[in-house]
């Protein structure tokens, strides 16, 4: 498996201190699915699926993602998962906001669309967002290191982009790792959500996306990977777990916030899933900010 992919952090400044009552990341998603819609959409169609522009829309792409009905990655889905997420290094945020900072992850030819994103962050820094309508101004954005922002209206796009291969694993095999959930993780094992999951559960979850965003926007090949079991020395032998609502356009969400240590003989494959999913988040609704994992091997 191989992917693609390009971070950028997001390094925002807001014109008036702002008091912010909902996660700025959900609102920042939320401004940037408005924008691209308003920037790229030339039909108006209520559905993007019955567009005739859907497969060229920059729009589609990143925020509707729409899988033919026949596809072999999500049978029974007309939606794939999204080619970017976003994280912040911290998910609680302190009133009133001056300054805000978030990365986005862009995968396979998602990294071309860039400029488009950009400035649709822009439109919603100069309508202001919030209830306030807060008003922010982009200070950098910046990749490897790098403030690739030449000015307001120009981004450097000479940059090359990183490739995260299976093969190329940790070349070790620890007895211990410690997992770290950064923000919620959410996905089902047993047709639920909840808290009591299993390594095996866990290592399913990092697997089923590295294999979802490969298929979409890199390369998979089904033969070498299909038959992929979680191995059954792995166990969790301690977690520390609490459960977080959160109500975003009234869907409820519960979620995993931390996790303690996975003991077991891990091959290269799980720990090169493990750094995959410490890139593009783990579980579901990644674009959100959720499912941001960090892991030490001891």
């Amino acid at each position: 498996m191989k992917l693609s992919f390009l971070q950028f952090e997001f390094n925002l400044e807001f014109l008036k201190p702002a008091i912010v009552s909902a996660n700025p990341l959900f609102v920042l998603r939320g401004m940037l699915g408005k924008n691209l819609r308003s920037m790229c959409c030339i039909s108006r169609q209520s559905v993007c699926g019955e567009c005739l522009y859907s497969k060229t829309c920059v729009y589609s792409y990143i925020f509707e993602t729409i899988l033919p009905s026949d596809n072999s990655v999500l049978p029974g889905r007309d939606k794939g998962c999204h080619p970017y997420s976003l994280s912040v290094k911290k998910w609680e945020h302190k009133n009133p906001l001056t300054e805000y900072s978030f990365v986005l992850t862009l995968f396979g030819k998602s990294v071309e669309y860039l400029p488009y994103i950009y400035a649709a962050f822009v439109r919603a820094g100069n309508d202001g967002i919030f209830k306030s309508r807060a008003q922010f101004r982009i200070k950098s954005v910046v990749s490897g290191g790098k403030n690739i922002l030449i000015d307001e209206n120009h981004i450097d796009m000479e940059i090359s982009p990183q490739i995260w291969d299976s093969d190329e694993g940790l070349k070790s095999r620890p007895h211990e790792i410690l997992v770290e959930l950064n923000s919620p993780l959410r996905f089902k094992f047993g047709g639920r959500y909840g808290t009591d999951f299993s390594a095996q559960d866990f290592m399913g979850c990092l697997y089923r996306r590295a294999k979802t965003l490969c298929s979409l926007y890199g390369e998979f090949l089904e033969d070498d990977c299909q038959k992929y079991i979680p191995s059954e020395s792995l166990e969790i032998t301690d977690r520390k777990i609490r459960w977080i609502d959160f109500n975003h356009y009234s869907a409820r969400q519960k979620n995993a916030m931390e996790l303690g240590g996975s003991v077991g003989n891990f091959s290269d494959f799980e720990l090169s899933l493990l750094e995959l999913n410490k890139i593009a988040g783990a579980g579901k609704n990644t674009n959100f900010g959720l499912g941001q994992i960090d892991y030490w091997s001891k």
